[in-house]
């Protein structure tokens, strides 16, 4: 309870500890508790938006660029008119180093101009294993305020990143992110992103694309359905009220 609240008043918030306790051998010595992490605590229910933003149906990709049913965060990521993506077709394990070094590109023009990005590719983000991942630090990808991994081509599934200090420190600072498993009714159009003319600076693997108007990227995190929708497609007319109109329908169906 010290700790906890030290470091509330450290950073002005509520927070959350990450530590390891090591229990002791013998009754002569002491138990040891190792602080590993203290970071802001997430709130999915911080304002009166987030608290009603509920959905469970997903569209199909003629209205959306993303869905997942497996997606971390809460509210609308606003302002997005970047997106930063690898096609599956121009990813390989051999390549993601220099696909690194071309996305830390990118994001560091975009840092500069204050912009914010969608970040979408294959395989693990932050992965030190090249074969399963793109190896980037956070400060290659900083830009990004919402991120997905879709499956690698061709290989075996890789491993989600939810459980790994990277993403959780990700979701602390109210970033979003959202994977995309092949086989399901999950997807990511990534031929709807390569129809757009690429900004200059796209690299060989990396491509880069500008909105004339901001994305609406949007997660439940209570059922953790996540979506991008498309230009001209908006979330409350093609999900919220067909959300909505599915429910009237359970409803109707479980009182008869």
């Amino acid at each position: 309870a010290f700790l906890l609240r030290l470091g509330s008043a450290g950073l002005g918030c509520p927070v959350e500890i990450e530590f390891a306790l090591r229990l002791r051998k013998d009754a002569g010595s002491r138990h040891q508790l190792h602080v590993l992490q203290m970071r802001p605590q997430a709130d999915l229910s911080s304002n009166n938006t987030a608290r009603a933003l509920r959905f469970r149906y997903l569209p199909t990709s003629d209205y959306a660029a993303m869905a997942s049913k497996h997606a971390l965060g809460h509210g609308r990521f606003e302002q997005i008119r970047d997106v930063v993506f690898v096609p599956p077709g121009r990813f390989s394990p051999e390549n993601t180093t220099a696909i690194a070094a071309e996305i830390s590109a990118i994001n560091a023009q975009l840092r500069a101009e204050g912009r914010k990005c969608l970040l979408i590719a294959p395989g693990r983000w932050g992965s030190a294993d090249t074969a399963r991942g793109i190896p980037v630090g956070w400060a290659d990808i900083d830009a990004s305020t919402f991120i997905v991994e879709t499956t690698v081509p061709g290989s075996a599934k890789v491993p989600l990143s939810q459980g790994s200090h990277f993403f959780q420190n990700l979701l602390s600072f109210g970033h979003g992110y959202a994977t995309v498993e092949e086989g399901s009714d999950e997807y990511a159009d990534y031929d709807y992103w390569e129809r757009l003319p690429a900004e200059a600076g796209s690299g060989e693997f990396a491509r880069h694309v500008r909105l004339p108007e901001p994305l609406e990227v949007v997660v439940d995190g209570m059922s953790r359905r996540g979506v991008v929708m498309k230009p001209g497609k908006p979330f409350e007319v093609y999900i919220a009220q067909v959300d909505a109109f599915m429910a009237i329908q359970e409803q109707a169906s479980g009182s008869m």
